[in-house]
Parts: structure tokens; C-alpha cells; sequence
């Protein structure tokens, strides 16, 4: 057995069994640290010493049968904006390469009280927005990760974590799960607490998780979830509306046709499977959306960016510069028709069980320049809908393509059993070499 390989469900299973111990299972891990982050840089502060007290913590209950919760002794990533005590918290920036908070995030807190143990911080790129940070695709270290949870992402993929939590803003968690060949889900934002979270956007951050199966997304939800993951509200066969127009012209010929090629696939293994027409307002979404943003962004960080204005990345600038210029009664007005946008596009879930597109224009592009574009992601994120990305092909670069399902609000229970039942249909098993 090695211990890199499992499966949160399945490292949960042999630490309760008694067969993994968290010890060596944290050494492992910090192991294939030493040997792999050089190159891809997915990690910012490991405080190892912390990491293998708690893991010593967490074998001795294991061995007097006291489990604190679902996750005992499994070791997870934090994207690194995401307060932690005692334990470095940069955002990303120069501005806060000292901050150590005094308090947890109420998401790791909850991460915590289910048993796990941070393994360390992930890297963030720039206060979460789009300017990029120093992380590698595992695949292909030429390639972007994807981001702004580059670094949470990227270390599931290289197998030095089970699991590790992200952030979502635009296509935050979405697009790294496609770009690295992992499963990722972003609940309804009120699910996951954001308190003790630094914020990109107020209204439009959402907390999310990385895993290598469905089932290990699951739990993780279950963990971190404010109120209880009721049961799905209905069974098989499962409904899903591929949406085309807007996502095909905006994939890559290849995407829409693997794309195309999962769909058959579905339909032929007892999904229901019928193209979905998007309502007029969806047009609104990117004006909408991006009003929102500029003007969030620009009110969180205008004190700080007037006094370091240096510090500050291109893209994030220039988001915030703009945003500063914004009348208040165009804020207004798009968070008025993003409540229509919501209600409008949540119609579609009378008909379907779950929105089909690519999670990404393509595999992950050459560079890191650039994270990627978050078209696919942000529609969905804007409207609030429950979103999982599940890798399913290949392509020609030998890179992983993923799809994405989008599910009613709070209905996660239903989306995340629509997708264990893709997975079973698709059993992706490819791995980065490395």
C-alpha cells in the first residue's frame, strides 16, 4: 500500500482499521514533498513539526478507538487565504508574506473538529485574483495549473495530499480541477462559512474542495457544511442538459467534441440526455458580473492598494482602478438583475437534474503567465448553483480535459450522486507521471 495513492475514503477506512498510521502517513507525504515541490511548487508554509505532533495526536486516539469525525488523521491542503492559527497566511502578496493569524478560519475549524490535520498551505495566486503565481502542472510543469487555488490543486494531483480546499470567485476551483485532472465541487456559497476567508468579491466568493473521487469531495462537504447534506431529493435516471451556444463557441474544438463524445457516452448508459436552452438573460451575466466584481474588489482593497499600489499585480490593479470609478447606482442595479439572472436560470432544473459543459476552453495552457480563462466557471458561479468538475479524457497534448455539472441551489446531495454515477461510467484513472 502506498500511502499516497489512497483515497480520502480509503486512508479514512485504514486509519480506523488500524492499518495506516497518521504518522507515517504525514511522512509520506511530506516525503514526496521534498522530492516533487521543487519543480511544481504547489506549497508556501509546511510547519512540519506542528503537522507530526497533531498526526501523533490523532494515531493515539486512533488506537484507543476515539475518532474525532469523518476525516480523523487525513491530511489536507489549505489554499493560502484562508486563516489558519499560528500558521502563515499570505494571500499571496508581498503585503502579508509575515501575517500569521491569531484564529482559524471556521472552515478549517470545522476541517478540524471532523479530524484532519492541515498539512500546510497551498499557494494562492495574488490575493486570489488572476495574476499568476509560481505553481506547476503536475502533468506537464510547462503548463498553468489553472488558478487562483493553483496550489491546492495542483498538490492533489501529485498525490502529496488527499484533499485540500479552494476558493471560487470567477472559475477558481472549477478550472484547476480541469487542468490537473481532479474532481473538484463548489457548493452554494452558503453552505461553507467564509469567515476568517480574505475576500476577492463578497457576494460572489465561494469555498470549494479538491479530491481525486467524488466520494472524497463527499465527505469533505460533509465536514465542512454549516447544516446538514439532506438526501438527494430524487434517484436515477439522472436528467442532464448539455448547454451549447455560449460554451461551444468559447471551447476549443477538441473540448467541444470530448465533450460531445461524454454526452453520447451518458445517453448511451441510461442518463437522460437533451440539449438545454439558456434563457435571454444570460446574456446579461458577463456585464453583470463583471460590474459586481470591479466594484467589490475595489471596496475591499481601495485602503491598502492607495498605499501600495506597487504590490499590487496587473490584472488585480486594473480591476480595482476601474471599479473605483463606478457610480453606486450601477452596483445596485447589477445586483438587482443578478437576483432575475438566479431565478431565471434555476428554471432549468424543472426540466434537468443537472447543466453539462466543458470545465475549461481546453487543456491548460502553455506557460504560466496566465491561469486560464474562467468563461466556462463564472456563469455559474454568478448564479449560485452547486458545481462539480469531473475529468473524463485526455487530449492531444496528452493533458486532462474535464466537465462540469451545475445542480439546483443547496441541492448537493443530487449533484454529487448524478456524478458518482458518471464516474463509475467514465472510471478516469489517468495520473501525472512524476
Amino acid at each position: 500500500m502506498n500511502p499516497e495513492d489512497l483515497s480520502v475514503i480509503e486512508a479514512a477506512a485504514a486509519i480506523r482499521e488500524g492499518v495506516l498510521s497518521p504518522v507515517e502517513y504525514v511522512n509520506s507525504l511530506f516525503a514526496r514533498i521534498d522530492r516533487l515541490d521543487s519543480r511544481l511548487q504547489a506549497w508556501v508554509t509546511l510547519d512540519r513539526n506542528a503537522v507530526l505532533a497533531e498526526a501523533a495526536r490523532c494515531e493515539a486516539e486512533a488506537g484507543n478507538k476515539q475518532f474525532r469525525g469523518s476525516l480523523h488523521g487525513i491530511p489536507v491542503g489549505i489554499k493560502d487565504i484562508f486563516y489558519t492559527k499560528n500558521l502563515r497566511t499570505t494571500m499571496g502578496s508581498v503585503l502579508f508574506e509575515n501575517f500569521v493569524p491569531g484564529y482559524d478560519a471556521r472552515a478549517v475549524t470545522r476541517l478540524k473538529d471532523a479530524g484532519a490535520i492541515i498539512l500546510g498551505k497551498t499557494v494562492t495566486t495574488v490575493f486570489a485574483n488572476l495574476d499568476p503565481g509560481p505553481t506547476r502542472n503536475p502533468w506537464n510543469p510547462a503548463h498553468t495549473p489553472g488558478g487562483s487555488s493553483s496550489g491546492s490543486a495542483a498538490a492533489v494531483a501529485a498525490r502529496m495530499c488527499p484533499a485540500a480546499i479552494g476558493s471560487q470567485t470567477l472559475g477558481s476551483v472549477g478550472r484547476p480541477a480541469a487542468f490537473n485532472g481532479i474532481v473538484s465541487l463548489v457548493p452554494t456559497r452558503k453552505r461553507i462559512s467564509l469567515a476568517g476567508v480574505f475576500p476577492l468579491a463578497w457576494s460572489l466568493d465561494h469555498a470549494g474542495m479538491f479530491g481525486r473521487r467524488v466520494a472524497d469531495v463527499e465527505v469533505m462537504l460533509d465536514a465542512m457544511s454549516e447544516f446538514p447534506v439532506e438526501k438527494p431529493s430524487r434517484g436515477g435516471p439522472f436528467r442532464i442538459g448539455v448547454v451549447r451556444g455560449f460554451f461551444d463557441d468559447n471551447a476549443t474544438a477538441e473540448a467541444r467534441s470530448l465533450n460531445e463524445s461524454l454526452a453520447d457516452k451518458l445517453a448511451n448508459s441510461g442518463f437522460v440526455v437533451e440539449e438545454a436552452r439558456l434563457p435571454g438573460i444570460f446574456d446579461l451575466a458577463e456585464p453583470v458580473l463583471r460590474t459586481i466584481l470591479r466594484s467589490e474588489v475595489a471596496s475591499i482593497h481601495e485602503q491598502l492598494f492607495r498605499a501600495h499600489a506597487a504590490s499590487y499585480g496587473e490584472k488585480l490593479r486594473a480591476l480595482i482602478e476601474t471599479g473605483m470609478l463606478l457610480d453606486a447606482t450601477l452596483y445596485v442595479r447589477a445586483r438587482r438583475l443578478r437576483q432575475k439572472y438566479r431565478t431565471d436560470m434555476a428554471r432549468l432544473f424543472q426540466k434537468f437534474d443537472a447543466l453539462m459543459t466543458p470545465a475549461a476552453k481546453g487543456t491548460a495552457p502553455a506557460g504560466i503567465g496566465s491561469t486560464g480563462d474562467p468563461v466556462m466557471n463564472a456563469p455559474w458561479t454568478l448564479a449560485d448553483f452547486p458545481t462539480m468538475t469531473l475529468p473524463h479524457a485526455l487530449g492531444s497534448d496528452g493533458l486532462p480535459i474535464g466537465a462540469q455539472f451545475s445542480g439546483p441551489p443547496l441541492e448537493e446531495s443530487l449533484l454529487l450522486a448524478l456524478a458518482k454515477a458518471i464516474e463509475s461510467v467514465v472510471g478516469f484513472s489517468a495520473r501525472p507521471e512524476l
